[in-house]
């Protein structure tokens, strides 16, 4: 019995020995960044409304021979915004009937568990017909934005703004710049 004993406790002792130095060592988590995520084929909220766009577009008829629009304006920007070391997404989009003046807005994405979650939106055009070859720069942290202001769907001047993260929100960095129409 004592033998027995004996082989039964070396057996067990071997069994744990050989368990530790298999156990696989930890790997690390994998590490995705928010440029993983494809903003031309996403899914956008818009007065409580979703929109898949499909290669940066999305259309649905209003009425017969009406057509309203949701399109991403121009290349999704990457920058380090909030200073944690990790890119947001800065993501252009306009709204409208197509043909006529569109609704442009701005917005800013971060990952949060792998997921690309809204950070703020800027507004940058209410209903206007002017084109601009970009709307957003990102520089040093900041973002700018240029503003389209106008009358009965025409463009009257632009406005230049920046703003920086706070830890919470994106404040205004200096005065707003006033110029004139720059509309495509």
């Amino acid at each position: 019995m004592v033998v027995l004993l004996a082989a039964l406790a070396h057996a067990c002792a071997d069994g744990q020995a050989r368990g530790r130095r298999r156990a696989p060592a930890h790997a690390s988590p994998s590490v995705v960044g928010i440029d993983a995520i494809d903003f031309e084929n996403y899914t956008y909220t818009l007065g409580g409304q979703s929109y898949k766009l499909i290669g940066g577009y999305y259309a649905k008829n209003t009425a017969p021979g009406v057509q309203w629009e949701l399109r991403v304006a121009e290349a999704t920007y990457y920058g380090d915004l909030t200073g944690d070391g990790k890119s947001e997404a800065v993501v252009v989009l306009s709204h409208g009937a197509v043909g006529g003046p569109h609704t442009v807005e701005a917005r800013v994405y971060t990952l949060r568990d792998g997921r690309a979650a809204l950070l703020s939106t800027f507004a940058v055009a209410d209903a206007v017909s002017c084109d601009l070859d970009h709307y957003v720069d990102l520089d040093d942290g900041k973002v700018r934005i240029e503003r389209v202001y106008g009358r009965a769907g025409r463009c009257d001047h632009n406005e230049v703004s920046e703003y920086r993260w706070d830890g919470a929100h994106f404040m205004p960095v200096g005065d707003a710049k006033t110029m004139p129409c720059r509309c495509m």
